[in-house]
């Protein structure tokens, strides 16, 4: 079998510095993936990055990785690619000197990796989790759309989320429990996920997706009910800069929509947002737009084609909006509520009855 250029770069490096290095091995079958098809080993950040490639040989293929720091904290995937739409991949947890035997397969419940203690503890976790979405999607595939099966599909998908909480607090000690709880922080309850942080190992102090939750959640702190928003400048859609606060303090009450022109769910909650608007106008209450569109073209035709009576602004950057991160925003549609002295009385509100209460609630 041809050796990877990841197995390569480390051979050289063990032989330059003179000294063993701890690696972890992947042995692989490929059950549905031919022969001579391209096996990846890739890094989830942001996006994918691939970090080394071999080739399928006899149903197999092999790889050997560093046990480095980055990548035991990494969650690092073993996969392959039919086109951009179709893939099939699997988690390996790295650990030092380990031997893992590993499948991968297009049909996602075959995909397993065995052969050390953290690898067998993922194995029953991702089972669980396969469970629980088998029986949402056979819900999600009947053809009644009752309240009751709403409410069956909800019903499931929190006893998901109370397994995951549980999973992660057992596994604390691990990278397992750190990766759920900085990645699932926007699901789990956040009382739950301050106690999680509270009893975190000193060990994970240092891990990444640690150092960022606790970095948004200071934002989230600091941009709370009650506190006064962070302002920001931006373009309107005549490329003239404008300011968050000033259109704040034309009204009396603000609803600041953060939204985008290819967000589906964004656009359907516009019509109820337009009849508070039409409702609420003239007792002092208004709206000020802040997309996440990257290109100026689609937002300007979305505020042409929905109509949109109130302000807009945006920097045109995605998801890399300055508004992002001074929000802790990772998910649109996203609103503030906000008072004419610049006070936050409400952050993403759920709901058109719930804004409707506390618009008037401010607007007595």
């Amino acid at each position: 079998m041809k050796k990877s250029l990841l197995t390569l770069s480390l051979m050289l490096l063990t032989a330059a510095s003179g000294f063993a290095q701890s690696t972890c091995k992947v042995l692989g079958t490929t059950p549905d993936i031919a022969d001579g098809e391209t096996i990846y080993l890739e890094k989830l950040e942001k996006g994918l990055s691939r970090i080394d490639s071999t080739v399928v040989e006899n149903g197999q293929f092999a790889f050997s990785i560093p046990a480095t720091k980055e990548f035991m904290e990494s969650t690092i995937l073993v996969s392959h690619r039919r086109s951009l739409r179709e893939g099939a991949s699997t988690r390996v947890i790295i650990e030092p000197d380990a031997t893992l035997k590993a499948t991968l397969a297009y049909d996602y419940k075959k995909c397993r990796v065995y052969g050390s203690p953290l690898n067998y503890i993922n194995n029953v976790y991702s089972d669980k989790i396969i469970e629980y979405s088998e029986r949402i999607k056979q819900l999600q595939e009947t053809s009644d759309d009752s309240k009751e099966k709403e409410q069956q599909v909800e019903d499931i998908y929190n006893e998901m989320v109370k397994y995951q909480q549980e999973f992660a607090y057992q596994n604390l000690d691990n990278i397992l429990g750190a990766y759920l709880v900085s990645s699932y922080s926007m699901v789990f309850d956040k009382d739950f996920t301050a106690k999680c942080l509270a009893e975190l190992p000193e060990k994970w102090n240092d891990y990444e997706g640690i150092i960022k939750l606790r970095e948004a959640l200071a934002v989230e702190a600091k941009t709370a009910e009650g506190q006064p928003i962070t302002d920001f400048t931006m373009p309107d859609p005549k490329g003239k800069d404008v300011s968050l606060s000033q259109f704040i303090k034309k009204n009396k009450l603000t609803l600041v929509d953060f939204w985008a022109s290819w967000c589906g769910p964004c656009r359907k909650a516009i019509p109820g947002v337009k009849a508070l608007y039409e409702k609420y106008r003239k007792q002092g209450f208004g709206v000020v737009g802040v997309s996440f569109d990257s290109k100026k073209e689609a937002w300007v035709k979305a505020i042409k084609d929905l109509d949109l009576p109130w302000p807009q602004m945006s920097d045109l950057k995605g998801w890399d909006c300055a508004a992002s991160d001074l929000y802790n925003i990772k998910a649109i549609p996203f609103t503030l509520l906000v008072t004419k002295d610049g006070t936050i009385v409400a952050r993403n509100i759920d709901g058109e009855e719930l804004l409707e209460q506390r618009i008037q609630e401010y607007l007595k």
